[in-house]
């Protein structure tokens, strides 16, 4: 059945060769997407409770990308050969070690619902989930090219019509507004928190795409297949030192779909740690699990314990499995917070050889640049504290409204330098300066060779 697959994908490439499409605006639209879904997972480390309301684009080549960079396995061979739309799961999946191998031992569940109205085509295409959590995987089709589609909600309701917590989407894009094909396809993620399980049962998946001013409401209804996966957890207790920082690893989790990392943090360390995003798990044959891209890093309000996803071993070959630190960003506690006073129009505390620049207060709005070299990494809170403890946050156009809340209304645009700027409205109450920015990331970095053994 294979060999059958294989002439038909062959067959299919050749066509795909014939077409002529400008490799500038091929790199382009990949490059626009790489940035955006980049930008939509970094911006996920603040605490607030993000709309899912970005701009959808398409992957122009996705079944290139497919036929002509993937290697895969006999088994994930059959299971593409067997599954409808599997080579759409494969792009989204392929670089994750742990959700690949769950389609190899049979953990992904196809479902293959549709719903269509108006021209558009949703089709819920299957699920992954284990006792932490769940990967939702679906696509939409459109009969018309170039339609301006941006996501409203993403919702996932329980039997008793409890709704679930998402984590995170992700999706691959072209520059918006143009939709250069007719079909995208993208994952949602759920974790579940204390007093919240996912079990089998009915499950109402819904997602509502806006276009213009009217938003087109999809609900498709499944059942979710019962699982006696058992967690695997390793109580470790382990207490490395990096560069004079005590962290100690409390505990790991290991699940099909993700792995979990508990941290706790020295409250005594004299630096603030931003990220382990170079954390990972190897094993003696050089395989490796790295921060998981469908995952998020939780930490407590005094950032001293965190809960780190990791993509997972469950399935794999994990003998004499380590966990690996690498670099860690951290800056010293002194120099993580900006002050600014806007009536000097000045930075009067930033860090040493700063990366803020061009400060500006005009018309009642505030702004300044940070020198990112073209990443999306959001440096600063979304809130900041006058001199008087008053605290205002920032309301971009992807957060919710908090009720309760003093906020002013802010944006983050990209530069010519390679930056993004931040501009925010001064809050109509009165203010005492200076205002205090805490610092949520900065590259700075401190690493030594630290290794944990996970038995």
């Amino acid at each position: 059945m294979f060999e059958e697959e294989k002439k038909k994908l062959e067959q299919r490439k050749k066509s795909i060769d014939q077409v002529e499409v400008s490799k500038d605006k091929l790199y382009s639209a990949v490059q626009s997407g790489f940035e955006k879904a980049k930008k939509e997972r970094l911006l996920k480390r603040t605490k607030l409770i993000k709309r899912s309301s970005w701009s959808i684009g398409i992957v122009a080549i996705l079944l290139i990308s497919f036929i002509t960079s993937v290697n895969v396995s006999p088994a994930f061979a059959n299971k593409f050969a067997s599954i409808p739309g599997m080579e759409r799961i494969v792009e989204l999946i392929k670089q994750d070690k742990g959700l690949t191998a769950a389609v190899e031992n049979d953990f992904y569940q196809p479902l293959n619902l549709s719903q269509n109205k108006g021209g558009i085509t949703v089709t819920l295409d299957g699920v992954m989930a284990d006792k932490k959590g769940m990967v939702i995987f679906y696509s939409v089709h459109s009969k018309k090219k170039n339609l301006p589609l941006e996501i409203d909600y993403l919702k996932l309701n329980n039997e008793y019509n409890r709704e679930l917590p998402v984590s995170d989407t992700t999706f691959w894009s072209s520059a918006p507004p143009t939709i250069e094909e007719k079909v995208f396809s993208s994952m949602m993620t759920l974790e579940t928190y204390e007093n919240h399980i996912l079990w089998d049962g009915n499950l109402l998946w819904s997602i509502g795409l806006k276009n213009g001013d009217k938003v087109e409401q999809f609900q498709i209804p499944f059942k979710l297949k019962k699982t006696d996966v058992v967690s695997k957890t390793i109580d470790l207790n382990k207490e490395v030192t990096i560069e004079g920082q005590r962290i100690k690893v409390e505990r790991v989790t290991i699940n099909p779909i993700r792995a979990e990392v508990k941290l706790k943090i020295d409250p005594n360390n004299s630096k603030k740690i931003f990220s382990f995003r170079n954390l990972k798990f190897i094993n003696d044959i050089g395989d490796e699990w790295i921060f998981n891209n469908i995952g998020t890093a939780f930490r407590s309000i005094d950032g001293n314990e965190w809960t780190i996803s990791l993509q997972s071993p469950y399935l794999n070959n994990s003998d004499n499995l380590k966990l690996v630190f690498g670099k860690i960003e951290a800056i010293d506690k002194d120099d993580a917070y900006i002050l600014i006073d806007t009536e000097s129009k000045k930075f009067l505390k930033q860090p040493e050889e700063s990366i803020f620049t061009n400060l500006e207060v005009e018309n009642n709005k505030v702004s300044f640049i940070m020198d990112v070299q073209g990443d999306y990494t959001m440096l600063v809170s979304s809130s900041f504290v006058d001199n008087e403890g008053k605290e205002f946050f920032i309301k971009y156009d992807h957060t919710n409204p908090m009720p309760k809340v003093r906020d002013v209304n802010g944006s983050l645009m990209k530069t010519a330098e390679k930056g993004i700027k931040l501009e925010f409205e001064l809050p109509k109450d009165s203010i005492e300066n200076p205002l205090r920015f805490e610092l949520h990331s900065y590259p700075t970095w401190i690493e030594e060779d630290v290794e944990i053994e996970i038995k």
